[in-house]
């Protein structure tokens, strides 16, 4: 236990409202306290805060303001004195400047005001470079003058004049210029009347100065002591307040019997000026006072633990009193009763652990002594399947450190922790480039693996061998085969390689086929094919179908080769001999049902081919191949019986065809 007793370090504070006869060089009236600011120009301007009433004597056959500044309505400017203030807490504000001659009667007041700026400084460099005036009165107005900032203010028109300014913002500064027109001597009187703004203070300085011997302890004596440099010019009263109603005209404080505890004490320092006006400067001291311990403590610790006490002491066996100076000085008697809480004494874990990735891994511990009443936390809780147990499941991702903490409550936590090292080897190692294959029946691929230090395919059919990396597959049918790879840290790795096997094309085409010129063989193949490419083209009606209409002038041998769907690939031919032309006559006909003509595969040209009856009377003819006998002469059918017919033509080869004989008509 470490006793850390306050260390105390006295605190003066300013009040935020000053002495408003700080224009010591104002005319021949004296002033209070400090001889600068003087408020002769704008970089000597006079700090003021809104929450006081200001009460100066005026100046009169005084210097004027610098001439030709933007003083907007402020047309004339003697005796000119300059102040300036700071805002703390935005909102409107509202001062009244009013000024009084010898005898109490008003007298003109008028005044020019300028902001906001971002401190004394900059506002002076901008008035002598010209800015205008936010607000101004003019001369000869009346003896008061309203300034305002959010507020309408000033008097006069034009700009600059009476107007009504923007709200003001924290931090912002404002400079005012007040004269006197009349150079009646007098007194100037100017506070805040209306407005939720207010002040920062702390740019006045008040001149006087406490310090004090805080801190004490509580049976010692408080000294507070007031220094006032301008203690010499002018009669001071003081007026001190305190806690408790506390109250005294003493320049300094001797006090006795405080208890222990925070105080602030506040002097008013009240000066008696040369004109019988009084002005008053307000301090405040913040001091402390250390408490004279006498206390019993119990304190708790767990077992190989230490407690640290500082001070000097004496102590006996056992429950032991000890007297203690504390760090604030002051004398305590500490009775401490120490106890010493038991913690778990060892927890029995593994070092390390080394797993393969992606493995569930149970990790256990035993605490001893046993207790039931232990708790368990395990950090980080990353992958484990609890975090409060104290045998968990790790669910293997990554190399990690766990650290266990078993705790026993008793009075106080105490705790004991161990560590344990899970060291994760890869399990994501095995490296199958092409996992899905697509074959024709009877085809075979070699399949790839690598990353492994072993192998092993399944099943084992259709495989040139099961054991290695590469080996060539060939199934009959569709095969899925699982790869599993060991490493050379005894981690396995598993991957998937799907094989589909489709049905292998098939076309069936005949031989050869005979044609006669002129003729077209329509080829109608048995096929499971969807995909074809005849070669060659010539005498195709199309080259890419199944069923091309097929008229070459020549013998042709044409090549096909046809494709599944599933890209399985087939080629054949088929040989189409182109015939010479054959011609023939038929031996009888029913010109009820056909005409006589010739029987013709090819192509040839008739020269003549000529009907004769029985008696040698030309009865037909024609040179049309195709037109044929119908059986009638001259428009009347002939007879049933034996007819005479001669043809002489020529086939597309040039080959001459002649023939004579009978043909018998039917009825």
């Amino acid at each position: 236990m470490i006793l850390n007793l306050k260390n105390i370090i006295s605190k003066v504070k300013a009040s935020c409202f000053a002495i408003a006869a700080l224009l010591g060089t104002m005319a021949t009236t004296e002033a209070f306290a400090q001889p600068t600011p003087t408020g002769s120009s704008c970089a000597d301007a006079i700090p003021f805060c809104t929450g006081t009433t200001y009460n100066f004597p005026n100046i009169s056959n005084g210097a004027g303001a610098p001439p030709g500044l933007g003083y907007a309505c402020l047309a004339t400017q003697p005796n000119a004195v300059w102040y300036y203030m700071k805002i703390a807490n935005p909102g409107t504000l509202q001062i009244s400047l009013n000024q009084y001659n010898g005898a109490g009667a008003g007298t003109d007041v008028d005044f020019a005001f300028w902001g906001p700026f971002t401190s004394l400084a900059d506002g002076c460099t901008a008035i002598s470079g010209g800015q205008l005036a936010i607000q101004s009165s003019y001369a000869g107005g009346g003896v008061q003058e309203i300034v305002s900032l959010g507020l309408p203010g000033g008097t006069g028109t034009g700009t600059g004049c009476a107007t009504t300014p923007p709200p003001a913002q924290t931090g912002e500064y404002y400079v005012l210029l007040m004269t006197n027109w009349s150079n009646q001597p007098g007194n100037i009187v100017f506070s805040q009347t209306a407005g939720t703004a207010s002040t920062d203070c702390s740019i006045i300085s008040c001149g006087v100065t406490l310090t004090s011997n805080s801190p004490v302890c509580d049976n010692d004596t408080l000294k507070i002591d007031l220094a006032n440099p301008n203690d010499t010019a002018y009669v001071y009263n003081y007026v001190w307040t305190g806690p408790g109603g506390f109250t005294s005209t003493d320049q300094n404080l001797v006090l006795t019997g405080l208890t222990a505890g925070n105080y602030v004490y506040s002097v008013d320092a009240i000066a008696t000026l040369a004109n019988g006006n009084f002005d008053t400067c307000t301090e405040q001291i913040e001091v402390v006072v250390n408490p004279t311990y006498h206390t019993e403590l119990t304190e708790y610790i767990c077992s190989g633990d230490s407690i640290d006490i500082y001070g000097t002491y004496q102590k006996i066996a056992g429950d032991y009193d000890t007297m203690l100076t504390t760090i604030n000085g002051c004398d305590s008697l500490i009775t401490t009763t120490l106890h010493v809480v038991a913690r778990p004494v060892k927890i029995e874990m593994l070092d390390s652990l080394i797993v393969c990735q992606y493995d569930s891994v149970a990790i256990e511990s035993n605490t001893l002594p046993y207790n039931a009443g232990y708790t368990y936390s395990w950090n980080p809780s990353t992958n484990l399947n609890a975090d409060d147990q104290p045998n968990v499941w790790f669910f293997a991702d990554q190399s990690r450190t766990y650290t266990l903490t078993v705790t026993k409550v008793d009075v106080i936590p105490c705790s004991l922790r161990d560590t344990i090292d899970i060291i994760v080897n890869p399990g994501d190692f095995l490296e199958v480039p092409v996992t899905d294959v697509v074959l024709c029946s009877g085809d075979s691929v070699q399949l790839n693996a690598s990353g492994a230090a072993t192998y092993k395919w399944s099943p084992a059919l259709y495989l040139s061998n099961p054991d290695i990396a590469n080996p060539v597959a060939k199934p009959g049918t569709t095969t899925t085969y699982t790869l599993v790879g060991t490493s050379n840290k005894n981690c396995t790795d598993t991957q998937i390689v799907h094989i589909t096997v489709h049905p292998n094309a098939v076309l069936q085409l005949p031989d050869s086929v005979n044609i006669y010129p002129g003729e077209s063989y329509y080829m109608q193949p048995g096929t499971n094919a969807v995909y074809f490419n005849w070669f060659p083209v010539a005498g195709l009606n199309s080259h890419t179908i199944a069923n091309p209409m097929m008229n070459p002038t020549v013998n042709t041998r044409y090549f096909v080769t046809a494709k599944t769907e599933f890209g399985c690939e087939v080629t054949d031919s088929v040989d189409v001999y182109v015939k010479e032309t054959v011609m023939d006559m038929p031996n009888a006909f029913n010109p009820n049902y056909e005409r006589f003509k010739v029987s013709i595969r090819g192509i040839a040209s008739i020269e003549s081919f000529a009907i004769y009856n029985r008696w040698g009377q030309l009865i037909f003819e024609t040179k049309n191949l195709n037109e044929g006998w119908d059986g009638h002469f001259k428009g009347t059918a002939q007879p049933a019986g034996v007819y005479v017919y001669k043809i002489i033509a020529t086939t597309v080869e040039g080959k001459p065809f002649q023939k004579t004989g009978n043909v018998t008509l039917i009825r």
